[in-house]
């Protein structure tokens, strides 16, 4: 694997292992001899939690993250042809979408038995609406190589310096001098036509319906996670109840015990007592046939 394969599989190694499996990977690069490699993999940088849990979206959820990008681009192709109202409503729809996209991070975080905590969503959300807003940024991130969290800043490109660990070069970067994200920045935009309206409506439709199936699975989710949560707390007072009648069981049977004890040591005595006027009986009745001789 060259260096881009080999630290997009680092990125998503639970964060407590990356260390530790980046110094193997350079230490087996150097003894095969490929020594600009191994320093390469040993400069890698350990990403923050919130990159981290972007790597694994990207990794275990892309098909979510592109969907988020895709209706990015579609919501600001289709600017110029909708009232602020519309804007509006689908800024609120956009943002529900993210926020249910970065909760995934968290489910794909115990896929790989690590636990981040929810602290960490805020920067997932920040480096989401980054790549919506920039495609050099949504280019960084579908790398699924993040470093650090990204931030979109008004209508600046977003600061990608030191974001991806190994190779990256962001879109309008490489020198072609073609149509890319960056030699946009700064025209004015073009007013469009007829036809192109109606192709940026067609797609704010195709992006509603995605959203709204979104919602629906998330909002299946959410309804399922609540009736399990309703059944796992029917199990914990079963368990309590069950809990509660072993001890009533352990302490009875312990009453058992020392009731049994008692009668035992009763029924011993008595054993004597019987033994003790069985033997006087015994003398009486010698004592008398002695007489009657």
């Amino acid at each position: 694997m060259d260096l881009a394969e080999q630290a997009a599989t680092l990125y998503v190694l639970p964060l407590d292992e990356f260390t530790d499996a980046r110094n193997a990977a350079a230490k087996e690069a150097a003894q095969a001899g490929d020594r600009d490699l191994a320093a390469a993999l040993r400069k890698l940088p350990k990403p923050a939690s919130a990159a981290w849990l972007v790597n694994l979206l990207v990794s275990r959820r892309r098909d979510e993250v592109q969907q988020v990008l895709e209706l990015g681009a579609s919501l600001k192709e289709a600017q110029a042809g909708l009232d602020r109202a519309q804007l509006h409503a689908l800024g609120q729809q956009r943002q529900r979408l993210l926020a249910a996209v970065a909760r995934q991070s968290l489910e794909a975080a115990a896929e790989v038995g690590y636990d981040v905590g929810s602290g960490a969503l805020p920067g997932v959300e920040q480096t989401l609406r980054a790549a919506l807003a920039d495609p050099a940024a949504a280019a960084a991130v579908l790398t699924g190589r993040l470093v650090r969290t990204l931030e979109a800043s008004g209508w600046d490109p977003v600061d990608l310096t030191g974001a991806v660990g190994g190779p990256f070069t962001a879109p309008g970067q490489e020198g072609d001098g073609g149509d890319d994200a960056t030699s946009d920045r700064g025209r004015s935009p073009r007013k469009p036509g007829a036809h192109e309206r109606r192709e940026a409506e067609a797609r704010v439709a195709a992006a509603r319906d995605a959203l709204a199936e979104a919602e629906d699975s998330a909002a299946d989710l959410r309804r399922r996670s609540q009736r399990l949560a309703v059944r796992r707390d029917g199990v914990a007072a079963s368990i309590e109840d069950l809990e509660e009648r072993l001890e009533a069981l352990r302490r009875e049977h312990a009453d058992i015990d020392s009731e049994a004890a008692d009668l035992e040591r009763a029924a011993r005595e008595a054993d004597a007592i019987v033994q003790g006027a069985q033997e006087e009986m015994d003398h009486a009745a010698a004592d008398r046939a002695t007489l009657g001789d």
